[in-house]
């Protein structure tokens, strides 16, 4: 688990104590006895002033131990005041004690460890110890044991409980005001130029406070160095160049840096320039990071750095190029390095290499650390790449006085082409198991070593030098495919790994499926349905892929896809038919599987609203369908005058008078589809009615009277009715339409009127007559 002292302490830490990351938590088994530790202790002292730890520890587990062990880390102020027999110590510092008591069930014991915050302890700051209970039996010593008196256990109440069972903590609180003065030093060096002068700078702690950054790992004492212009740095032993400003080097001091004590650093450096330079050194300069900042006196943070180059014998001769480092008409590849062997009287500061393949110098050369005279040199020959062409290099040496060597002209060919070769078996290939031999044909023609790896990074197999480019492999299911690296004489590489695939197994057709728009079933089960035209599919499960497939309809070969293919059935007469699916993999295992299918070539059927040639009238009218089929009803729209869908009821606008037709499509579950048309008539146009014979307008009437009507429509008169005093008081739907009118049935002045309706519905009223008897 994460230690729990940094939530018990954290909030107290100052700049002296900055992190407890590094208190040791040792891990024990978790099955031993149960102890448990008291309460966390805080005290306060000041520096030289004394505490006390006192430390509790109960067996609650439900057997004795016989006994106890107490580990201890405590920070470096804790001051030992005793140096118990029975306790290990390093460097005067208790690491652990050892009791030879035993420990009863529910028994509890206290011990105090006396000691002294010490006298150069920072302040105001905050001490602490970390102790940590458990049974003697697991505990190895370490260090050497106190000269003094034994320490014992003394029975007493537990002094409350840990939160971390066996381990308890101390928090010492440092009172009181004592810091730091951290001193920078400088130096002055003097040297001829070309030499190798070393200079010598650092950092005291003029105290009175010792800063002990253990814990945290971050040193107090940081140290900046500018490097002197017209120097360059041979070595810096315990120093590093700050990556985000090239001409400094940073040095640190002790994480535990005591008072009086000086950390210095010793920086070589090569004169290159002649004259006097004054560089700064500071201790601890401000930046956005972790440093201590704390510094009683920050005027003595800055010295100063002073190289003096004086001038020596004056320098007329030139470098010597001994060695380039290059074989004229070599192969090399773009990017080249080599090393190359310079002399010279004084000391050669800086190689130019050029390229006649590139404008510019595509070269740099930086000297050797381990051998003077060697330089490493690195020259880019060509901004193309898979290319080939000849170049010419040009070396030459300058020394700090200016004087050049004679160049060093060296032809060489650049071949930046990789090789290229082909596998056979080509890469991926399934195999069966057994002696394969694998040929890289196509190879290029300066090729002059092929690499076999057992997988790429694997173990060296063999190396191929000449034709025939070949390589027997025993291909088993638990071998790696070799991987094949080709090499030209520049160093150019190729590699190509196999990745084959060795499979004995056949494959599995896990399932036959009618793969259909609107639904699916399985067939290889033999219960499956198809209809007239069907999308058949297969699952199969196989490590290689599937390179050759059949489908056999009652014995017909009728596709070779894979997974799927159509079919077509409406030429089968039988409402079955056996379908046998053959497949091989890519390494030639077979697998097939046959099983009967039941055909479905019938489209749907449907009854439809309204009839064929219904008269229908108004601006709209509704049409619907029903349909059925044995395996379901997948889809219904409206196709035309209007295309909706998907439904089975829908309101269609009427048009002009005349004949118009509704279109519905439906679809069963298996694709089989139709289309039903029917025809209505649109009759919006109202009747003519009229009195073929009758008495005249305002006719006095004594007697029953003959009242005969004439009505026509183009698609028919379904009635005509007689109306007296707008009610309706006879019909007629023969064409002769005739009323017999009675007046004594009616007032002394009645109206009479006749209304006709056509077979669609729509009517017409003729104008009223008026009568008296």
């Amino acid at each position: 688990m994460q230690h729990p002292i940094s939530r018990l302490f954290l909030g107290g830490l100052t700049a002296s104590a900055l992190s407890v990351a590094g208190l040791a938590v040792p891990a024990y088994a978790a099955d031993g006895p149960t102890l448990t530790a008291g309460v966390v202790a805080n005290v306060a002292a000041a520096p030289g002033g004394r505490f006390d730890a006192t430390l509790s520890v109960t067996n609650t587990g439900a057997e004795p131990v016989d006994g106890l062990t107490v580990t201890i880390d405590t920070d470096w102020g804790f001051e030992n005041l005793e140096q118990y027999a029975n306790c290990d110590y390093t460097g005067g510092q208790a690491q652990a004690c050892t009791f030879d008591q035993t420990i009863a069930p529910g028994a509890s014991y206290r011990v105090v460890l006396p000691y002294r915050a010490r006298a150069d302890t920072y302040a105001p700051s905050t001490l602490y110890g970390v102790y940590h209970w458990l049974p003697a039996a697991g505990h190895q010593a370490s260090g050497t044991p106190g000269t003094g008196s034994t320490l014992r256990l003394a029975a007493g109440d537990r002094l409350g409980t840990s939160e971390d069972g066996d381990w308890q903590h101390i928090g010492v609180a440092v009172t009181g005001e004592q810091g730091s003065d951290l001193v920078a030093i400088g130096g002055t060096v003097t040297g001829t130029l070309g030499t190798v002068v070393e200079a010598e700078v650092g950092v005291r702690n003029d105290g009175p406070a010792t800063l002990n950054m253990t814990r945290s790992g971050t040193s107090p004492g940081f140290v900046d160095v500018t490097i002197p212009a017209g120097t360059s740095v041979v070595s810096a032993p315990g120093c590093y160049q700050v990556l985000s400003a090239p001409t400094h080097y940073g040095c640190q001091s002790p994480d535990l840096f005591k008072v009086g004590e000086t950390a210095t650093f010793k920086i070589t450096l090569r004169l290159d320039q002649l004259g006097d330079v004054t560089v700064p050194i500071e201790v601890n300069p401000t930046c956005q990071c972790d440093r201590w900042t704390k510094d009683r006196d920050k005027s003595n943070d800055k010295a100063s750095l002073v190289v003096t180059t004086t001038a020596a014998v004056p320098d007329v001769t030139a470098p010597v190029i001994r060695d380039s480092g290059l074989v004229a008409n070599q192969p090399v590849r773009a990017v080249h390095p080599f090393y190359a062997t310079v002399t010279d009287n004084v000391a050669v500061t800086r190689l130019e290499v050029t390229s006649t393949s590139l404008v510019g110098p595509y070269g740099n050369c930086g000297k050797s650390t381990a051998q003077p005279d060697k330089w490493v040199c690195k020259i880019v020959l060509t901004q193309g790449f898979d290319n080939e062409l000849d170049s010419t290099i040009t070396v030459k040496a300058y020394d700090a006085a200016g004087n050049v060597s004679d160049p060093v002209v060296v032809p060489v060919h650049v071949d930046n082409k990789r090789p290229s070769y082909s596998l056979s078996p080509a890469a991926k290939s399934s195999l069966r198991s057994g002696p394969v031999t694998i040929t890289l044909p196509d190879m290029s023609a300066d090729v002059t070593s092929v690499k076999v790896t057992d997988g790429l990074g694997g173990p060296l197999l063999t190396t191929l030098t000449a034709a025939p480019w070949s390589y027997a492999w025993n291909a088993t299911d638990s071998a790696t495919p070799p991987c094949f690296q080709a090499a030209d004489p520049a160093g150019n590489l190729m590699t190509h790994c196999t990745d084959y695939i060795v499979d004995d197994e056949n494959p599995v057709i896990d399932q036959v499926l009618f793969d259909g728009s609107y639904s699916s079933n399985r067939l290889d089960e033999g219960t499956g349905w198809v209809g007239a035209r069907s999308y058949v599919r297969a699952e199969v499960t196989d490590e290689s892929p599937i390179t050759r497939t059949e489908w056999w309809v009652n014995g017909s070969l009728v596709s070779t896809s894979f997974p799927t293919f159509e079919w077509d059935a409406q030429a089968i007469t039988a409402p079955t038919a056996t379908v046998e699916l053959r497949i091989w993999d890519a390494a030639g295992n077979p697998s097939s599987k046959s099983f009967p299918v039941n055909i479905d070539k019938a489209a749907p059927a449907a009854t439809v609203t309204p009839a064929q040639n219904t008269l229908v009238r108004g601006t709209t009218f509704v049409t619907t369908i029903k349909a059925t089929d044995r395996n379901g009803i997948a889809y219904t729209a409206l196709e035309a005058p209007d295309n909706v869908g998907p439904l089975t009821s829908a309101r269609v606008r009427t048009g002009r008078d005349g004949a118009r037709t509704v279109t519905w499509v439906m679809i069963d579950k298996l694709g089989n589809y139709a289309y039903l048309k029917r025809t209505v008539i649109v009759d919006n146009t109202a009747p003519a009615v009229a009195f073929k014979s009758a008495p005249a307008n305002k006719a006095k009437l004594r007697k029953t009277v003959t009242v005969k009507a004439t009505a026509t429509d183009r698609n028919g008169i379904a009635k005509v009715q007689l109306l007296v005093n707008g009610k309706v008081v006879a019909t007629d739907t023969r064409s002769a339409y005739t009323f017999t009118l009675n007046p004594k049935k009616y007032g002394k002045t009645f109206t009479v009127q006749l209304r006709a309706y056509d077979r669609a519905g729509n009517l017409k009223v003729t104008t009223k007559r008026t009568y008296r008897r």
